[in-house]
């Protein structure tokens, strides 16, 4: 019998409603729901995708794995599992303490409310610090930022309020990754920009590769790769030359502008032009544009968090924001103030609060923790380290670590020093290749679930709850059920609440306990979350769609009286990264590799998808024409990538949109360590290319992901044409 169901897509912060075709407990495709979501009628190819990965495509696991006498993986029942991954913990705590024991959050886990809430939940209760995600090998410069500027409470101007939206390194078209970072929205992105152009507003893009967002852009700029701190540092001192910058703002909510100034003397539009390799006029015109508009947005994607200089690159990216006015007054509407739990937006500076000076502090290095988390690119550093205190087991939730924090063989050397290695996915990856025990989780189509995540981040007031489209398979468990089992196992009781970013687990009041012995229910958990909602849990059952509520207008309110909390624009540490910067005196590398995002994949999700490999049977490395033609290749050859730090085979592909001297390669393909054979790796882990102990970035360790200075050299031609050749035009 068939049946139409409606949900939500949970692969990224978009979480677009979609209905999905049933016949006899089976889905068979997927479709956007138009009904009430904000975004209209929208769903990306990962989201069709998912009804493949829901019926076994991409290695998806339909039963628990514990590795066994013989070194292999051997079925093991849920029940069994749990019991036993409990009883270790248990021992380990008792014996070495809370520090022994860590968690990795990784993107998987970023869409699951319930599981993401009793990690943290578990997390707190057994009272280790030793939390590690994704968000800190991506984007963690953003961290840093607020850590040392601090933040503006009533947030950036809404997408669809701004008249100039100027983005570095990002490609939203492409990720779905809008709001709040990456300056789109993240649902139907490229409706989002046409809706800027059909206003009049501007767009401007920075980025190496003439991105697919590009496309809407009235500027675009194409630096070399790890040159955004001395762009944005010219950018900010012709708006402070010109006297074009926000006077206003600044003088209300802004300190140390004077030695912002100072040190973005040098940044002149002709040094910064020079560094970048970029036209001088292009910069000029970029700060013109900015002091022109009245509702400016400035922010930056993964492509600067990731290259050289990325601190600094983002510091200057917010401050020119902030030189801009890119925020909501006292009095602007707030679009969305949140549904699940609103949010009442002040006009005033929150003052920075540098977290990672304080204790706790890793083990490895002398840091502390950046937004709630420690720098996961220190993990296989803090397993190793010479101490009473280090991690011994390692519960990994939804993501890869093994391949994503690169540097395969010193990650590799960390885990192997893991008395227990638990991997909690759908899909079996190298890190669960390595894992002591393998939980089969459930997919999302399999499980209740709430659209916490874009509560306030959706364009206008939207909420969605979801209930299991289908029922999961007997082998398989909730992630929530297992964090919630291994805990009563280990004796320790659980409370659900309502956790966001910036706030810690323990300090939020209101709670619900849950049974040590009584399996909760998801839907009672999901009521609870929904305490607060302007639209009541009965109400959203009722409507599977979604419910898009009818608020009273809201707008943003005036700080307190006496509020004097300001922005520290440019730190004594800042001042001295923008004077090093100033003197360097960088080598021009002939060729560097950067990062690239793929419409059909999201990290390690999808990669295996028939949608993907279709047209990515591997991560090419894409290289501009006259690179191509420099180095005597055609699409298909094979070539070798070096690196100071490692090197990869790949299969090289033209790409008319690069500038000259890069290399684009797309990250998450490929085995852990790949072989002489791309084709039948399934692609190259870029990670390869990479080092966990050089060239790391202060505060948060970052390691150089993009611009990765490299050498290419061609290989025999191959003497046959890659599987699908038919599908690879760009």
């Amino acid at each position: 019998m068939m049946h139409t169901a409606r949900t939500f897509c949970r692969n990224c912060s978009a979480l677009c409603a979609m209905e999905i075709d049933v016949e006899n407990g089976v889905p068979l495709r997927a479709r956007p729901d138009a009904s009430a979501s904000p975004y209209g009628g929208y769903l990306c190819p990962k989201g069709i995708s998912s009804i493949e990965f829901q019926q076994g495509a991409e290695s998806r696991l339909f039963g628990s794995l514990k590795r066994g006498a013989d070194g292999e993986l051997q079925p093991i029942s849920n029940d069994a599992a749990t019991a036993e991954i409990g009883d270790k913990l248990a021992a380990l705590l008792a014996e070495h303490g809370p520090r022994a024991i860590a968690v990795y959050h990784g993107t998987g886990a970023y869409r699951s409310t319930l599981g993401g809430l009793l990690e943290r939940a578990w997390v707190s209760a057994i009272g280790t610090p030793n939390f590690f995600s994704s968000m800190t090998i991506d984007q963690s410069a953003k961290w840093v930022t607020m850590g040392r500027m601090g933040i503006v409470a009533s947030g950036r101007h809404a997408f669809r309020d701004a008249d100039l939206v100027l983005l570095a390194g990002g490609n939203p078209v492409v990720t779905h990754q809008g709001a709040p970072f990456a300056l789109s929205e993240s649902g139907a992105p490229g409706r989002a920009f046409e809706h800027i152009k059909k206003k009049g507003g501007r767009v401007i893009i920075v980025d190496p590769r003439r991105t697919e967002t590009a496309r809407y852009a009235d500027l675009l700029i194409q630096p070399l790769p790890g040159h955004d701190a001395a762009v944005f540092a010219a950018i900010a001192h012709i708006l402070l030359r010109d006297d074009t910058y926000d006077q206003d703002f600044v003088s209300r909510h802004c300190g140390q502008l004077d030695a912002l100034r100072a040190a973005t003397a040098p940044f002149t539009p002709e040094f910064a032009a020079a560094r970048a390799d970029i036209p001088m006029e292009v910069i000029e015109t970029a700060a013109r544009w900015l002091g022109e508009a009245k509702r400016p947005t400035v922010g930056s994607g993964t492509g600067p968090s990731m290259a050289a200089h990325s601190n600094l690159a983002d510091h200057m990216i917010e401050a020119v924001n902030v030189l801009s006015g890119g925020y909501r007054r006292a009095g602007d509407r707030v679009r969305n103030p949140g549904t699940l739990k609103t949010k009442v937006a002040r006009e005033m500076a929150l003052a920075p609060t540098r977290t990672w000076e304080q204790a706790p502090k890793c083990l490895s290095q002398d840091v502390g923790a950046i937004m709630g988390e420690f720098p996961t690119a220190l993990l296989p550093g803090e397993i190793s380290a010479d101490s009473p205190d280090r991690i011994r087991a390692l519960i990994v939730f939804g993501g890869d670590p093994l391949v994503a924090v690169g540097d395969p063989g010193r990650a590799r050397a960390g885990f192997e020093k893991l008395e227990l290695l638990v991997s909690l996915d759908s899909r079996l990856n190298e890190t669960g290749k390595l894992a002591d025990y393998v939980i089969a989780s459930s997919h999302p189509l399999e499980r209740h679930d709430l659209s916490i995540s874009a509560d306030s981040l959706a364009p206008e007031p939207f909420v969605q709850y979801a209930e299991p489209v289908v029922a999961k398979p007997e082998g398989v468990i909730d992630d929530w059920e297992f964090f919630w089992r291994v805990s009563s196992r280990m004796g320790i009781p659980l409370d659900l609440k309502f956790w966001s970013y910036g706030l810690r687990y323990e300090d939020v009041p209101l709670a619900l306990p849950l049974s040590m012995t009584n399996r909760p229910d998801p839907e009672a958990m999901c009521r609870f979350l929904c305490s607060e909602s302007r639209v009541p849990f009965d109400d959203l059952k009722n409507a599977p769609g979604g419910v898009r509520p009818q608020i009273e207008p809201q707008f943003v309110q005036p700080a307190p009286a006496g509020w004097q909390q300001k922005l520290e624009l440019c730190p004594s540490d800042v001042a001295q990264d923008l004077n090093d910067l100033a003197l360097e005196r960088p080598s021009r590398p002939s060729m560097q590799l950067i990062c690239r995002r793929v419409l059909h994949a999201l990290n390690g999700a999808f990669r295996d998808s028939a949608r993907t490999r279709s047209r990515l049977p591997v991560n090419y490395a894409y290289m501009a024409s006259d690179d191509m033609a420099a180095f005597g290749l055609t699409d298909g050859d094979m070539v070798e990538l070096r690196s100071e730090y490692g090197m990869l085979q790949a299969l090289a592909k033209e790409d008319a949109r690069l500038r000259r001297g890069v290399v684009s390669m797309t990250h998450m393909f490929g085995p852990l360590i790949g072989g002489d054979d791309p084709i039948a790796d399934g692609g190259s882990n870029v990670g390869q290319l990479t080092s966990l102990s050089q060239r790391l970035q202060p505060i948060n360790f970052m390691p150089l992901f993009s611009g990765i200075p490299i050498s290419v050299r061609k290989l025999v031609p191959m003497q046959t044409p890659p599987p699908h050749q038919e599908h690879l035009r760009v």
